[in-house]
């Protein structure tokens, strides 16, 4: 009786096996960075961008021009200060270009995390996509081949990028 369990469990191993092995790899890629550039709402983000790096901008162009201003009055009356009042005037243009600098680094990290912030619903509607289209065709890996990381790409591969394509613009 052990025996024939025995057999047959193994049988079905055996049986499982050779199923799985039948069962090949289905490999697809896709280029992340063509769908994010082709993406609709990468228009209105790069809008919303362009709008407050614009803001920021103004702000930096009035600080610089405060700045240079005072630099010029500095220039033009600084024969008729004493030295304690022309150190205090250097040490007050020298802070003003401290600032000016400060802001600078500080609106450009701004600008990065809010560039970051607007383009994550992107990458997770693109990166749901390849889910959704390679568990509907039992794909077993998407590669990414924008990354530039993909060594060879076999002409069995298929590009689902148009596909994805499709489906993020609704089509």
């Amino acid at each position: 009786m052990k025996i024939k369990f025995l057999l047959a469990t193994a049988v079905i191993l055996c049986g499982a096996a050779v199923a799985n092995a039948q069962n090949p790899l289905k490999i697809g890629h896709v280029n992340i960075q063509e769908l994010v550039q082709k993406h609709p709402m990468l228009d209105s983000l790069q809008t919303v961008i362009e709008k407050e790096s614009k803001d920021m901008q103004e702000i930096y162009d009035e600080m610089v021009a405060e700045h240079e201003a005072a630099i010029e009055k500095f220039e033009a009356e600084s024969s008729t200060y004493s030295d304690f009042v022309k150190q205090t005037r250097q040490k007050e243009i020298l802070e003003q270009s401290q600032k000016i600098q400060a802001y600078n680094q500080t609106a450009q990290q701004q600008l990065q995390n809010r560039n970051m912030e607007l383009i994550q619903p992107i990458y997770k509607e693109i990166n749901q996509e390849i889910s959704n289209i390679a568990g509907a065709q039992n794909y077993t890996y998407v590669l990414d081949v924008s990354a530039g990381n993909v060594a060879y790409i076999s002409p069995e591969s298929e590009d689902l990028t148009p596909l994805v394509l499709a489906a993020i613009k609704g089509e």
